[in-house]
């Protein structure tokens, strides 16, 4: 009965030694906080994996490997698309929807 847990323990052991090595690394890979970069999605038609991509970038927000603005830049996006994309922004408050020509106006802005 030792030996079980001792191979209990030593699993337990070499988890948390993993959990550890792993937040560390996420820490050395950190981006430094500063809000010049701009994640820049297209959308376009239907608005097909427009909402997976957002989600991708929140997960990495969520991880803290990320710290920039997500905007979906409306590139032609049907008026389903477009309904697509105001839930999605309704839903997560810091994604953006605005129109590609109007970009360069928003990027100087912020």
């Amino acid at each position: 009965m030792g030996t079980f847990w001792d191979i209990l323990l030593a699993g337990a052991c070499v988890c948390g030694l993993a959990l550890v090595g792993w937040w560390l690394f996420g820490l050395l890979l950190r981006p430094l906080p500063g809000r010049e970069a701009k994640v820049v999605i297209p959308g376009r038609g239907e608005g097909e994996e427009l909402e997976q991509l957002v989600r991708s970038f929140l997960w990495l927000r969520g991880l803290g490997l990320l710290r920039c603005p997500i905007i979906i830049a409306d590139a032609g996006l049907s008026p389903a698309g477009w309904e697509l994309a105001l839930r999605v922004t309704a839903r997560w408050p810091d994604v953006i929807l605005w129109p590609a020509g109007d970009l360069g106006d928003y990027i100087a802005r912020t």
